[in-house]
């Protein structure tokens, strides 16, 4: 059987012993041979059947038959994949029951946030068994069904960054081509696709376009054209990679997808484009060819390093034209880096500033897919824990708040010695602060002044302890909090803010005297600010007024 890979792969069972009512499921074990296998739970379904044959006035269908589906999502990979990957921004499951891994709890709770996968490559036998406990003559028998990835290839011939097909090539520019075939992933390296390129004037060459990542399914690369009025063909060369050909000639692009769902082997997809008579001259910031790869990145990364920094400066000015021009040039270099050069060393570095690119450009799906990529691929790299931070910092822009707090304590778990726990504290506390849980908002600032009492922020996230332990209506923690703050931080610029609302505790905690003390203290040490006006106010109330005569009548006493 031939499996699409880019729907989920969807296995019926018919066991009309196992429907006992509405709510039965039968489970099903997948494996694509050398991954790990899935199980997946299929329920009482209706759904991709032909019940045409079957009474419409009857009510379900489903569970007369024994008619059960369910559904997995695939994704590239191999032995070593993992089988639970984070959903994507704005999707939804959509699945018909529900998958886990093998052996994985039955009672396990869904997690929302990640989806189980079924890893597969080109070369995968699908092999689904099932367990027909309950035959008639009583012997139990395990069922097998196997399919093979099938999956129609696309190629197509685009600008500059992959995105957009072009009609009209010119001489002296790349030709860059793209092909999309999920078969061609074979390995757990970088696999490779073959094309055929030839023209009109008699140029003919063999060249290959590598995969973006491993487990991508995505080839791509670019080849300069050369003037040359005669080709000569099979000359192509890995180094320079280009193809010859001259002005006003038609270059074709080929590709033989040997493996489609229309059961056609060999199926030929070919893009045929002229070439421009005559061509818009270029300026280069960097013409020079460099024989040294290191350096040729380098130097390319500098450049695209450059139009970010530009990009930030034109943004200052208030330049949107000039600001945007430049940002779309340096995502464009970093990938052109990618695609001439797919060194895996060079992809952190190269996936992080595409990710300050897409998030300048708020992009949050792509900026978290180049984050994502280096800590699923890359976590001992040194731009792992920024890469951590910056990738819940998208789900957070994108308002998926619950990803975000996910993302933020796996950086917290993972990099625990990594100067950016203190800023994920904060977001950790304000997630849940937003979301009104104080316990665990004082908790979590609790420890962030356990841990980093000297922090510039710590006078911020102190007075924020007090705060969460006031909302969760624990009014005298909230005055000790207070108390602690203007102990700490005298000099600071919140504390006459601190013994106002430690006044507010203390009276709210039925404690006047404490109250009458924090709100005298307010006006006393900080007579111009705004919190002294309230606790002017506060100490007007009859509670506060029997106190002050308390405390006078009480030094008299000792008088």
């Amino acid at each position: 059987v031939g499996v699409n890979f880019f729907v989920p792969l969807t296995v019926e069972v018919i066991d009309p012993d196992a429907a006992k009512d509405s709510l039965s499921t039968v489970t099903v074990t997948l494996n694509a041979g050398t991954t790990n296998a899935v199980e997946v739970v299929c329920a009482l379904s209706a759904a991709f059947g032909d019940f045409s044959d079957v009474d419409s006035g009857q009510a379900n269908a489903a569970l007369r038959m024994g008619r059960f589906v369910g559904q997995v999502k695939m994704a590239l990979g191999g032995e070593g994949s993992p089988v639970k990957v984070p959903r994507a921004l704005g999707e939804a499951r959509g699945l018909v029951g529900r998958a886990r891994p093998a052996g994985a709890d039955p009672n396990e709770e869904l997690d929302n946030l990640l989806d189980v996968v079924l890893n597969v490559n080109g070369k995968s036998r699908l092999m689904a068994k099932y367990a027909d406990a309950s035959r008639p003559d009583g012997v139990a028998v395990e069922l097998t069904a196997e399919g093979q990835l099938v999956t129609d290839g696309m190629m197509a011939v685009t600008d500059e960054g992959y995105e957009k097909p072009v009609e009209l090539l010119h001489v002296g520019e790349k030709l860059y081509v793209i092909v999309r075939d999920p078969d061609l992933d074979i390995s757990d390296e970088r696999d490779a696709a073959e094309l055929i390129i030839a023209s009109e004037s008699g140029e003919k060459e063999t060249v290959k376009l590598e995969e973006t990542l491993s487990h991508s399914g995505v080839f791509a690369g670019s080849f300069e054209l050369k003037a040359r009025e005669k080709p000569t063909p099979a000359n192509f060369s890995g180094i320079d990679r280009e193809i010859e050909c001259y002005f006003g000639d038609q270059l074709k692009v080929s590709y033989v997808d040997l493996s489609s769902s229309g059961g056609v082997e060999g199926a030929t997809l070919g893009h045929e484009l002229p070439v421009a008579i005559g061509t818009d001259g270029i300026v280069s910031a960097f013409s020079k060819i460099f024989g040294n790869q290191k350096l040729a990145v380098q130097t390319q990364f500098h450049i695209a390093e450059s139009y970010f920094e530009l990009f930030k400066n034109n943004l200052k000015l208030e330049r949107e034209e000039e600001s945007d021009k430049a940002l779309k040039a340096g995502r464009r270099i970093l990938k052109e880096i990618m695609v001439d050069y797919p060194d895996p060393k060079y992809l952190p570095r190269i996936a992080y500033l595409r990710g300050q690119f897409s998030q300048e450009l708020e992009d949050w799906n792509e900026a978290a897919n180049s984050y994502a990529l280096i800590v699923r691929q890359y976590p001992n790299h040194t731009l792992a824990a920024d890469a951590q931070y910056k990738l819940a910092q998208c789900y957070e822009e994108a308002n998926d708040f619950d990803r975000a707090l996910e993302e933020y304590v796996t950086l917290a778990a993972t990099y625990p010695k990594s100067p950016l726990i203190p800023n994920v504290m904060i977001r950790i506390n304000e997630y849940f602060y937003k979301r009104e849980n104080f316990a665990v908002a004082a908790k979590v600032a609790e420890k962030f002044m356990d841990r980093f009492g000297d922090h510039e922020f710590a006078p911020k996230m102190a007075f924020r302890w007090g705060q969460c332990h006031y909302k969760a209506e624990k009014f005298a923690e909230a005055g000790g909090v207070f108390d602690l703050f203007a102990k700490k931080f005298p000099d600071d610029a919140l504390c006459a803010q601190a013994l106002f609302w430690a006044g507010e505790s203390y009276r709210s905690a039925s404690n006047v005297q404490n109250a009458f003390r924090r709100y005298n203290r307010c006006r006393w040490d900080f007579p111009e600010s705004e919190a002294a006006k309230y606790a002017r106010g506060r100490l007007a109330l009859p509670e506060m007024l029997a106190q002050f005569e308390s405390e006078a009548n009480s030094i008299d006493d000792d008088n």
